[in-house]
């Protein structure tokens, strides 16, 4: 099975052991059309890597109607951070074909750390490197949005500084503000 975790980019720098530590404590399950694998709002406390078939995940939509926000074909990992950090589902997972998964759990990742430490660290280094391309991404988003909507200029990449300018105007002030959830 760790043949399915090897083109996987969050564990590309897996070792052939570690992918194999991994496989052991993962569980497989199988998923027929239509068939939720969690809801939204739901505890969450697991990773999930789609290994055959593929996945929809869905929030309600203004018609109260599930929206797709992401299809998840094979090869597709979800919920990498609650075998870490456990909290609610932001999304309703459905399969749209019939899906095979694995599915590593915090209970399981637990054991993990104990019988293979070298493994679990490895997992959880790659969780946290996956977490910040994405908050980096989102940085560079917020970015782009403001230069186009006239907010500041261009950030110098060598400025470490990296700190809030006075020239922001007000409304992007209030966006930041419900962003850090002080407003």
């Amino acid at each position: 099975m760790t043949y399915l975790l090897q083109n996987i980019r969050l564990f590309e720098a897996f070792s052939e052991g570690e992918r194999s530590d991994l496989v052991h404590f993962m569980h497989e399950k199988c998923y027929a059309v239509g068939e939720t694998l969690c809801a939204r709002g739901e505890h969450g406390n697991s990773l999930i890597v789609v290994v055959q078939g593929a996945l929809s995940a869905t929030v309600p939509g203004v018609d109260n109607q599930p929206r797709e926000i992401a299809h998840l074909p094979e090869g597709a990992v979800f919920g990498e951070m609650f075998c870490i950090d456990p909290g609610p589902r932001p999304a309703t997972i459905v399969a749209c074909e019939s899906a095979t998964v694995l599915e590593l759990g915090r209970e399981d990742l637990i054991t993990m750390r104990q019988h293979a430490p070298h493994s679990a660290a490895a997992l959880v280094s790659a969780v946290f490197h996956n977490v910040l391309e994405r908050l980096r991404s989102v940085d560079d988003r917020i970015g782009r949005e403001l230069r186009a909507n006239g907010g500041f200029p261009p950030i110098d990449k060598d400025d470490s500084s990296r700190s809030l300018r006075t020239d922001v105007p007000s409304s992007w002030e209030i966006c930041f503000s419900r962003l850090r959830g002080s407003a």
